[in-house]
């Protein structure tokens, strides 16, 4: 006995045709934290380089390209005082950030070069409690990625893909 062919078009494609787009969700307190992280981290390096690409550790002084480096602090990020502060980050290399717990001492003394009185000032102002709005993230956000967009095309030290 033959099988009888439904008239009906309830198969999977005419689902997917009926379907309505899915409103995207505003992203939570953690991912805006993760891409304002993104975003500096790129700045800091990529501010730093130079025209192919290239900067120093400021712990060691080695040279690396801006992919190899990392966003290095200071004062920890955990004091969300100063975890976008422009002057408590530099790039370092992996053996400083990492292996070497950032090397705090070294790190100070050139930022204190830099600015004089800086590094007391970060240490002294850094249990300073702040807690960021989504607001204030967003602008974040969108404050450093401008920066590092327009740095980057600048000195053409994009990642190639």
């Amino acid at each position: 006995m033959p099988k009888k062919r439904s008239t009906k078009t309830d198969g999977k494609a005419s689902k997917q045709l009926n379907k309505k787009p899915k409103a995207k969700k505003p992203l939570t307190h953690a991912q805006l934290k993760k891409k304002v992280d993104e975003w500096f981290s790129k700045y800091v390096r990529w501010r730093e380089a130079d025209a192919k690409g290239y900067c120093d550790c400021i712990t060691c002084g080695k040279t690396h390209h801006v992919t190899k480096l990392y966003a290095g602090h200071f004062v920890s990020r955990r004091y969300g005082v100063h975890r976008w502060e422009p002057d408590n980050v530099r790039p370092q290399c992996v053996a400083c950030n990492i292996f070497a717990q950032g090397e705090q001492y070294i790190f100070g003394q050139a930022i204190e070069r830099e600015k004089r009185g800086r590094a007391e000032e970060l240490m002294r102002t850094k249990d300073t409690p702040r807690k960021y709005t989504a607001g204030e993230l967003r602008n974040l956000f969108e404050h450093y990625r401008t920066l590092a967009l327009r740095i980057a095309q600048e000195k053409d030290v994009m990642p190639r893909r």
